[in-house]
């Protein structure tokens, strides 16, 4: 499974020419796409129309969804802890809960978040090329 990130969904939405709507372009024909709570509020927050905010919840309700349990949440914020211990600074909890989704599933990131690459490098999140 892929689980997609904001920042791919927002390309992808807006017709964007970027790797990552191109990827997800691809997978949504070929692949399992998943998201998570967070990610559709996020996708969802940022549409400015009501038809455009529809159009969107019907797509991204009709995935997959990754939930993380209370061990889940609290392994997000170890995460989070080990790498600011490490010098890593991540741009909040809400990357590192997305993270550990992933990895609680094995599942690959498709995100243009750089935050997801510092964390991969030190857990065993995976991201999705592009």
């Amino acid at each position: 499974m892929i689980v997609v990130d904001t920042s791919a969904w927002a390309d992808w939405f807006n017709a964007r020419d970027t790797r990552e709507a191109a990827r997800l372009e691809e997978a949504l024909r070929r692949e399992s796409v998943g998201v998570t709570g967070i990610i559709v509020t996020e996708t969802l927050q940022g549409f400015r129309t009501d038809s455009g905010f529809e159009t969107a919840r019907r797509i991204l309700t009709a995935l997959p969804m990754l939930e993380l349990d209370t061990d889940g949440h609290v392994e997000a914020a170890s995460l989070f802890r080990r790498l600011r211990r490490r010098g890593v600074t991540v741009h909040g909890v809400t990357d590192c809960v997305i993270a550990q989704s992933c990895i609680a599933a094995d599942a690959e990131i498709l995100s243009a978040d750089r935050d997801f690459t510092l964390i991969a490098r030190y857990t065993a999140l995976r991201l999705c090329a592009t």
